[in-house]
């Protein structure tokens, strides 16, 4: 028994030889927070516990980046609230040196082994009301509604707008507290909800056209209407300019009106002159407005004017025929008498773009069965009338101005009118989206030139037929090349 107290006293005293050395080194080494303890899952080192703290702080209370899309914004901690309980993580993590934990941990260590370690989870607060506030900050600056499309005038085509985004708030804010409990990904993304750009509306239409417009040296005008829908574009279109061969629209439409299909042989063969013949007769159309004036050309011209009045044309009218030696008396308008922009109208004959235009529209809601003519003359201007009437203007060889800026092979009616200052194209257009019409009328002082007003027409033209394209998600015309708008014009 003697022997067995000595041999255990001989085994203590080894063990503390053995062991108190590398207790010492044990104790000696530890820094506040026991080896192989994690805060949030990262070791943080600190020799004491306030070091220990600060540098919890300094990983978990810095800056994280937010992303809007592709806007960067740097969200600091103390912006929402946000903070780390550090003192209460470090006590947590320091109970893992006590007790049981510190003797598992030293005979692993004596035995060179890692120790198992623990893990304090993060402790930390924010308000979540500047959350939201924050968060909504955010949005109104950097949420967008989608946008239509837009003109590219150098192709004269339209390019697709924006897509909407708006930030999810909700979601939003968990990848935010997401970020901020993160030790490597300091980062956060606000869940958008896209919505897709709107099509090219007919605003973005009106704009491209005044862009264009305002490249040409003089006085312009367009008025455009869409007979589907109704939609208008008036630019300046009650502006008076001579009326030329345009006006002998109203002359064709009241020949229909006076007269009952079939039409006299004679009568036929001077629509098809006035619209066919490569210099537009004036000769025809006088002889036109010699039977709308039973044998009078000049009590013609009245009617032709009355019956535009009739029509709500308060701006056209023909004073006296074409290439008349007659002196035109005044005839006073609300357009000619309007000083915002002269064009040193003809006093023979005049309309404005808006008179011309509308016209042309009721054309062709007749041609389809409705429409004021139909109602305002009801057996004396029938459908089928208007359909003749289209296709003979169809049949108008000339080949620039408006009708150069769509296809080919797309129905196109149209009356033009040359002066020496002043040129006008009027135009029943099927397009992609259904007909429309458009009236272009421009005016340079002493001499209109060619090379600056049929470009103008061509390519308002072609970004209206663009327009419809791109909304019907098709292909669109290529722009034109080089030198290809220019030519001489059929009078």
């Amino acid at each position: 028994m003697k022997y067995l107290r000595l041999l255990i006293l001989l085994a203590i005293a080894a063990a503390i030889v053995y062991i108190g050395p590398q207790l010492m080194d044990y104790v000696e080494s530890r820094d506040a927070i026991p080896a192989g303890v994690t805060l949030a899952g990262v070791n943080i080192g600190g020799a004491t516990a306030e070091e220990a703290a600060a540098n919890l702080r300094s990983v978990f209370e810095s800056p994280i980046l937010v992303l809007h899309g592709d806007n960067r914004i740097v969200l600091r901690p103390e912006e929402i609230g946000f903070k780390v309980d550090a003192e209460a993580m470090v006590e947590q993590a320091q109970k893992y040196g006590g007790g049981v934990y510190a003797v598992r941990d030293f005979l692993l260590y004596l035995f060179d082994q890692p120790p198992l370690g623990g893990d304090a989870p993060l402790i930390y607060d924010y308000d979540r009301d500047k959350l939201g506030a924050w968060l909504q900050a955010q949005a109104d600056a950097y949420d967008n509604d989608p946008t239509p499309g837009y003109a590219k005038l150098d192709t004269l085509t339209f390019a697709p707008g924006q897509p909407g985004r708006y930030a999810d708030l909700n979601e939003s804010a968990i990848n935010i507290v997401n970020a901020f409990q993160s030790s490597n990904d300091r980062s956060a993304k606000l869940v958008l909800h896209e919505i897709p750009a709107k099509l090219p509306d007919f605003e973005s239409l009106e704009a491209a056209l005044r862009q264009r417009l305002e490249k040409f040296p003089g006085i312009y005008s367009l008025y455009f209407q869409h007979l589907p829908t109704g939609e208008i574009i008036d630019i300046d279109a009650d502006t008076a300019f001579a009326g030329m061969s345009t006006v002998k629209l109203p002359i064709l439409l009241k020949v229909y009106h006076d007269y009952e299909s079939p039409l006299d042989d004679n009568i036929t063969r001077w629509i098809s002159e006035t619209v066919k013949s490569e210099t537009a007769s004036n000769a025809a159309a006088n002889a036109l407005m010699y039977h709308i004036g039973k044998r009078d050309t000049l009590a013609g011209a009245r009617a032709v004017t009355e019956f535009s009045r009739e029509l709500g044309l308060e701006n056209t009218f023909i004073a006296i025929p074409y290439d008349s030696d007659l002196k035109p008396p005044i005839v006073r308008t609300p357009a000619n008498t309007n000083p915002e922009y002269n064009t040193f109208p003809d006093p023979a004959m005049q309309t404005t773009p808006k008179d011309i235009g509308e016209l042309m529209a009721e054309i062709g809601q007749c041609a389809e069965g409705r429409g004021n003519l139909l109602a305002a003359y009801p057996g004396q201007i029938t459908q089928e009338e208007c359909q003749e009437l289209i296709g003979w203007m169809e049949q108008n060889p000339m080949g620039y101005l408006i009708k150069y800026g769509v296809p080919d092979d797309a129905r196109v009616a149209h009356k033009h009118g040359y002066g020496t200052d002043t040129q006008g194209d009027v135009a029943l257009i099927y397009g992609p989206e259904g007909p429309y019409a458009l009236a272009i009328f421009v005016y340079q002082q002493g001499w209109v030139v060619w090379d600056y007003s049929n470009p103008l027409m061509n390519d308002l033209s072609r970004l209206i037929w663009n327009f419809f394209l791109v909304r019907q998600g098709e292909e669109q015309l290529p722009p034109f090349e080089p030198g290809e708008q220019t030519g001489a014009g059929e009078n």
